[in-house]
């Protein structure tokens, strides 16, 4: 990857910008990882296969609030499941206005081979952790932690501290 000089004349506030970088070159290697795995779901619908399989039925709120994301990035994300056939979606019957989603039963195959998928990714990004001497998943979780509780407009408003 060619670094940019631009990013050298700013400081680190291209920081987000470099983050969004690595964030989509990994989708888009994932892609490739997926495509030679048999996996045809799309990389940014995984945490949803995810939590539908580990709750074996759930509704769109559940999938909103277990994924922490709003109502209808959820919404996509489970159109282009069921697009697929990788899931189906029945009314609950406790409840006409719920509707539930579970695994089909290529669902269920694509669940698989994302489980072996996520094994291998798992050991690629703990050995970055190596590599760089930083424990990666700790920094991130702590930074969206920070800025959750503190906004970047307050800490701009702050004089950037």
């Amino acid at each position: 990857m060619k670094e940019l000089s631009l990013y050298k004349n700013y400081g680190h506030s291209f920081l987000p910008k470099l983050a969004f970088d690595f964030v989509s070159m990994v989708e888009k290697q994932a892609g490739a990882v997926y495509q030679d795995m048999g996996l045809v779901i799309p990389v940014i619908t995984s945490s949803t296969l995810v939590l539908i399989a580990n709750q074996e039925k759930a509704s769109l709120l559940e999938i909103a609030r277990g994924l922490g994301i709003p109502h209808q990035l959820a919404a996509q994300r489970v159109k282009a499941l069921l697009k697929l056939h990788v899931i189906d979606a029945d009314k609950d019957n406790a409840d006409k206005r719920r509707t539930n989603y579970q695994l089909t039963a290529s669902g269920i195959q694509q669940h698989q081979l994302l489980l072996t998928y996520l094994s291998h990714a798992d050991k690629v990004f703990a050995a970055l952790t190596e590599e760089f001497g930083v424990d990666l998943m700790a920094v991130l979780t702590a930074v969206n932690k920070s800025f959750a509780e503190r906004p970047l407009a307050s800490r701009i408003r702050e004089g950037g501290v």
